[in-house]
């Protein structure tokens, strides 16, 4: 366990109550709810900036947080990107990352975990490191201010919103960058967000949160399979799931990928073998058959058991499914007229028809 605790906060009308929490020790965890839901104030409050919090606090088993009594800001292992990068202007940009590893110093025996040279790589800062910040693009600011974070050695990184001032063009520049640290840091990772998309390309886990409270938390797969999850968009349910690439099919324009044991076939993409992504189905883009087919131009299909039915509207329902023999849910959204004459029931075993997928990208 990485860091837990129960937070309380009181600012005039607004109350953050969060009761007992765990965050898990590695991974992306997604803090995600609406505008004025206690997201960032919640960070700020496990990063120790806000000087009213009550409650307890413990990371790893350091005590962070007793009663109201709070280890400082300074002595905690954590790195902090804010919405705006915040880079210090009379220094360049190798500069400003230097400084980062300047405050790594002020923890005793405390080891270079991450190298400079590594975080110029993983950013792709090389041809930056003599540029005046002034120069820069905001995608390129936030990428030194990640940078900067990170040398400063974090065991946990906090990051709040770290999108939510880049134009449209910025963030899809950035995004490969966050996918690129969430796979190679060996730290835990709380990424406030109000977008589901960012949270389905970066997330692992998800905790929600509403009017100040914790309403849930749920890995990815968890919050992206209840009929009601907040990050649905709009009417299309879907599933995401992480897969890793086993090879290409050149000839016919193919990606070989394995989800858990089982094997999906996608449009070519530009991955190498080896490689971790992430595959979107759309529920409206998976169809049941009663058994396999002896010849179909669909390439992919799935051993299923249905686990729950629920109604979305006045026409359609929600088929929950697992894929045999893996932990991973698939999402089927057929109609309810289908569903009668098809004569569906929880137990039954199908076969899962996957006439598309993508990968998040």
């Amino acid at each position: 366990m990485s860091l837990r605790g129960s937070l309380h906060l009181q600012r005039g009308d607004f109350c953050l109550k969060t009761d007992e929490f765990t965050i898990p020790s590695c991974g992306v965890t997604a803090v995600f709810g609406p505008s004025g839901s206690g997201k960032t104030t919640l960070l700020r409050c496990l990063a120790g900036l806000e000087s009213d919090v009550t409650g307890w606090l413990y990371f790893k088993k350091v005590l962070w947080l007793k009663g109201s009594k709070k280890q400082p800001v300074h002595k905690r292992r954590l790195g902090y990107v804010f919405q705006e990068a915040n880079l210090f202007q009379h220094l360049n940009v190798k500069e400003n990352l230097r400084y980062g590893l300047k405050r790594s110093l002020s923890f005793r025996q405390c080891a270079t975990q991450i190298q400079f040279e590594q975080v110029v790589t993983w950013l792709k800062l090389k041809n930056l490191l003599a540029r005046s910040v002034h120069t820069l693009s905001g995608g390129e600011r936030q990428r030194v201010a990640i940078g900067r974070s990170l040398l400063s050695q974090p065991e946990i990184l906090f990051m709040d919103e770290p999108m939510a001032s880049l134009d449209l063009y910025a963030k899809r520049e950035i995004m490969p960058y966050l996918e690129r640290l969430r796979d190679e840091l060996a730290i835990p990772i709380l990424y406030v967000t109000h977008s589901p998309e960012e949270v389905e390309r970066l997330a692992d886990s998800v905790l929600f949160m509403e009017q100040g409270n914790i309403t849930e938390f749920e890995t990815l797969e968890q919050a992206l399979n209840r009929v009601d999850s907040p990050l649905y968009q709009g009417d299309n349910p879907r599933s995401v799931l992480g897969a890793y690439v086993i090879g290409h099919d050149k000839e016919d324009g193919l990606t070989h990928l394995k989800v858990g044991e089982v094997s999906i076939w996608v449009p070519e993409i530009l991955k190498a073998a080896g490689e971790h992504v992430r595959v979107v189905i759309s529920a409206q883009q998976v169809s049941l058959l009663a058994e396999q087919p002896d010849k179909s131009s669909i390439l992919n299909h799935l051993n299923v058991t249905i686990k729950s039915i629920e109604v979305i509207n006045s026409y359609s329902v929600l088929i929950h499914l697992q894929v045999t023999n893996e932990p991973w849910p698939l999402l089927a959204k057929i109609t309810k007229r289908s569903l009668k004459l098809l004569q569906l029931q929880e137990g039954q075993e199908w076969i899962a028809a996957i006439k598309s997928a993508s990968i998040l990208n």
